[in-house]
């Protein structure tokens, strides 16, 4: 499938605040979200999103090595990031994951944070206030970050002495005065941040468009481990320029460590490698799927899987097609454009057009039930109604499965 963004380019930024040592040379910067390229301030409406959008335009646009070059790269990471099965980004060599302080300090937060550490991350723990409890986090950690701003002088220098015993390196933020960085200087503490040595500096490049419908397409291929084909791989990634351009970056940066020409989308694929590719798409979704959008790709989805089940249940021929038409039937929401304009620019049959489009033939048959299901509009057939039940009720946990492992 053609997708309708390929040639689109936005703009992306990402800001940088550096960290310093006490001879004030930059050991790493902190990479903070930003909306759009006039942002002054984060301004993050969600979190997972925000910090996907950190990564994806420090691994593919901004390129990781012009941010931080040889330095630490420490990224804020929220609870259900932290979480998530596939979460652990491709790079992991300079990276420093900052455990937010509202991430909640269970059982499952270590676990995950165990699997992290294991898979190769630096952990940084953010904002943090040192409690007994707590102590399990800490001996897992290479760097605690102290806010002095919040915390006062008396507040810091609890916290100091309180994390002396831990072999974790200390780091104050919120330095703004020359009496804060000396007060942390004679505590022994190794690094700093703040507006005393330097504001965040926004950084922007041209960002390629990947259109959701193709990273969905491409995540519901590579999860599909039983049935996986690079042929169908390649097939889905070629489609789309904005995905091809993305995935050349990466291997053409540094952090791959790789020094071979690429003249074919397969070689691409083979070069990365499954396992690098489910993570590069995975992020990849995470970055588009924000607030009302996350909302619009489930309720894609679920309308996808729903067709593709009733084919299935009613023994239909070219079940896959059901799949896609349930995906595309809704293309004119995502695109803003009509339907048939749309669809009118894809490598796509008139005949499977017009079933999506003008609702005609087995195919546009079934996507009218699911749509008068999804929307509560009358069905006449008691038998359609019984089948759009029991498919339904599958469709929604299949997607609710499908969007925990992404």
């Amino acid at each position: 499938m053609a997708e309708q963004e390929t040639c689109v380019h936005s703009d992306v930024a990402v800001a940088r605040q550096p960290i310093v040592d006490e001879h004030l040379a930059v050991m790493g910067y902190e990479l903070l979200y930003r909306k759009s390229v006039l942002a002054h301030h984060a301004d993050v409406v969600d979190e997972v999103g925000a910090t996907a959008q950190v990564l994806s335009a420090s691994m593919f646009e901004l390129g990781m090595e012009n941010l931080v070059g040889c330095n630490k790269a420490f990224v804020n990471f929220p609870r259900s990031y932290l979480l998530s099965a596939n979460g652990i980004p491709t790079s992991r060599e300079n990276l420093v994951v900052e455990v937010l302080e509202t991430a909640g300090f269970d059982a499952n937060l270590l676990a995950a944070l165990r699997r992290w550490k294991s898979a190769g991350c630096l952990l940084a723990l953010d904002d943090f206030v040192f409690e007994s409890k707590l102590t399990p986090f800490v001996e897992l950690a290479d760097y605690v970050k102290l806010d002095i701003l919040s915390l006062g002088h008396g507040g810091f220098h609890k916290q100091v002495e309180a994390l002396r015993g831990f072999e974790v390196k200390l780091i104050a933020e919120k330095v703004e005065t020359w009496e804060d960085y000396q007060f942390c200087r004679l505590l022994g503490v190794e690094y700093f941040q703040g507006y005393f040595f330097e504001k965040p500096e926004l950084m922007t490049a041209k960002s390629s468009r990947v259109n959701s419908m193709t990273l969905l397409r491409l995540m519901s291929s590579l999860l599909d481990t039983t049935n996986l084909d690079v042929d169908d791989i390649e097939q889905i990634v070629s489609q789309d320029a904005g995905l091809v351009h993305k995935l050349l970056r990466y291997l053409n940066s540094p952090m791959t460590g790789l020094m071979v020409s690429v003249d074919s989308v397969r070689l691409a694929i083979m070069l990365i490698g499954v396992e690098k590719l489910k993570a590069l798409t995975n992020l990849l979704l995470m970055s588009e799927m924000i607030g009302e959008q996350h909302a619009l790709l489930e309720q894609i989805i679920i309308r996808a899987k729903h067709a593709e089940l009733m084919a299935i249940y009613r023994s239909y021929d070219n079940q896959d097609k059901y799949f896609l038409a349930g995906m595309l039937s809704m293309m004119d929401v995502c695109t803003g454009m009509p339907l048939e304009e749309v669809l009118g620019e894809l490598p796509l049959p008139n005949e499977f057009i017009n079933a999506i489009v003008h609702r005609v033939g087995r195919v546009g048959e079934t996507l009218d039930l699911v749509d008068r299901y999804s929307n509560q509009r009358s069905i006449e057939s008691g038998q359609d109604l019984d089948d759009l039940q029991g498919t339904y009720l599958a469709a929604l946990k299949w997607s609710d499965e499908f969007l925990t492992q992404i």
